[in-house]
């Protein structure tokens, strides 16, 4: 999946599927697939869409570690499977995975990292 091009299904290939907006189920709404791999995007709120690797990445510059921590960090992040795939990845998971590796790699504390996501 993490090689894949993904391109959307038409509007009426569109599958009913469960939707949660903050822990609540809301019912069944229609969900786009990619038509190569069969991955579901993810539809959640504006706010927990996932974003790009340029994102973390910038993220990482403003930190102030070395160029060092900053290439450990970022080559942890690209072997993360879909890491950078917006289709079938969350903002909150990728914060999580991006929290996880700062504190592997620097001695920065969780909420300094939090208050730059």
């Amino acid at each position: 999946m993490a090689d894949c091009k993904h391109k959307c299904c038409g509007t009426a290939e569109k599958v009913w599927l469960p939707y949660e907006l903050e822990g609540r189920s809301r019912g069944l709404v229609p969900h786009s697939y990619c038509i190569h791999c069969g991955v579901v995007k993810d539809i959640s709120s504006k706010s927990n869409r996932a974003k790009r690797m340029g994102y973390y990445t910038n993220i990482l510059a403003r930190l102030g570690i070395t160029k060092v921590q900053i290439r450990l960090i970022a080559k942890e992040l690209e072997r993360i499977q879909d890491f950078d795939d917006v289709y079938s990845m969350t903002r909150s998971e990728q914060e999580g995975l991006f929290i996880d590796a700062v504190k592997k790699y620097s001695k920065v504390r969780e909420d300094t990292i939090r208050a730059f996501l």
